[in-house]
């Protein structure tokens, strides 16, 4: 197949000087370098399991934006620039474009055409491809499967009324059958194996075949060749069995915090990559793309199969709390198979990040993460833990 060499929409230009790639390691130990530091096809011939880039700037989605998944995870923002038969192109916020292939492909959704008085659930049908299709202020749901792509929107065969093409402007969310099994294919590309988060809060997967200064290169699947600028990132991780976010794990027990008592529901389930409100996870300006926002108090537990050596990782308290009239006052405690591994001293509201000491984990069959209020109640204690993460 012939190989296709995307770039980003916009000229590729060596990174802005206030980005700062750290370098952090295996161990959980970190080091900034210079930009021209950079120039290499795997992190970790510079002891790197991850860099994250300090400093780069959030990229604004658009509110006619679309947010695509795929099977493998990733997901992205931005706008749908048309596309043929089975390939759709798209420009993400941060103004990289790729093109997707159908099999790629999980959901395709534009929440703001999605009325507000629309109280039906909006999810994939049993069997087959499902689109939603904006009709003035209601939905109409068309069932079938998608037929192509093109520049003016999508061919989609509906059972009752055979093919149509819809146009984009009138697409609420498209989902891809699930029945179909392609999301169990994990399509090989060359390169070291790497996740990007973005700026735009999309999150992407490839072969890395170059991080330098003037960005990041990666392979994907059929032969595409992307190129990022430094600036679109936050964070660069290497896929190693050695080392694991905890928040890509599913946790045994993740009691959601109810501080006022269930019968106002007033509670604040834990939130994966996010903030427990709902925004990025940010502590005194600085975004960080990993980690599980919570409420105290709070307790949750995963169960480990006695493998990971160690636990490294960042706490704080989030910036949503300078929003409240309290600014949050907690404390961070981490069990070991019931016993008491990590307390922090009391974290408040602008305290910067406290990193964890490495908490031991060898032969460990259960770890718990828990935020308790600092006895001052529990008003504005929205907490974060950070790029947690899981060492063989």
């Amino acid at each position: 197949m012939m190989i296709r060499l995307l770039l980003c929409l916009a000229s590729i230009q060596p990174a802005q000087q206030a980005v700062r790639p750290v370098l952090v390691g295996l161990d959980g130990s970190e080091r900034a370098v210079a930009l021209e530091q950079l120039d290499t096809p795997d992190p970790r011939k510079q002891q790197a399991w991850r860099v994250r880039f300090e400093g780069a700037g959030a990229a604004a989605t658009p509110r006619e934006a679309a947010e695509i998944r795929l099977w493998s995870g990733e997901r992205l923002f931005g706008a749908i620039k048309g596309g043929k038969q089975e390939e759709l192109v798209l420009r993400t916020s941060g103004g990289v474009g790729l093109v997707l292939d159908l099999d790629e492909l999980d959901s395709l959704r534009f929440p703001a055409r999605i009325p507000d008085l629309w109280s039906r659930p909006i999810e994939p049908a049993a069997e087959g491809d499902r689109l939603y299709r904006r009709s003035r202020e209601a939905l109409d749901v068309l069932e079938g499967g998608v037929e192509g792509f093109g520049n003016e929107g999508v061919a989609f065969h509906d059972q009752r009324v055979g093919q149509k093409q819809i146009p984009w402007n009138e697409v609420a969310a498209l989902y891809i059958d699930r029945a179909s099994g392609k999301h169990a294919k994990t399509p090989k590309v060359a390169g070291v194996p790497v996740t990007l988060d973005l700026a735009d809060g999309g999150r992407l997967r490839g072969g890395l075949t170059r991080l330098s200064a003037a960005g990041v290169e990666i392979s994907r699947v059929h032969g595409q060749v992307v190129q990022l600028p430094l600036d679109a990132l936050l964070l660069l991780s290497v896929e190693d069995a050695r080392s694991a976010f905890l928040s890509d794990l599913a946790p045994a027990v993740a009691g959601a915090a109810a501080p006022f008592g269930d019968d106002l529901g007033m509670t604040w389930p834990p939130r994966i990559d996010g903030s427990v409100g709902g925004g990025p996870l940010t502590v005194r300006g600085r975004r960080f793309a990993r980690g599980i926002g919570v409420h105290a108090p709070s307790r949750s537990s995963w169960k480990l199969d006695g493998t990971w050596k160690e636990l490294h990782g960042l706490v704080a308290v989030d910036d949503e709390s300078a929003t409240l009239a309290a600014r949050g006052s907690v404390v961070f405690r981490v069990f070991v198979d019931g016993k008491l591994a990590f307390e922090s001293a009391t974290l408040r509201g602008g305290d910067a990040p406290l990193a964890l000491p490495k908490i031991g984990l060898e032969g460990a069959k259960e770890l718990a993460l828990e935020v308790g209020d600092a006895g001052d109640g529990f008003a504005g204690d929205r907490a974060d833990w950070l790029e947690v993460t899981l060492q063989r």
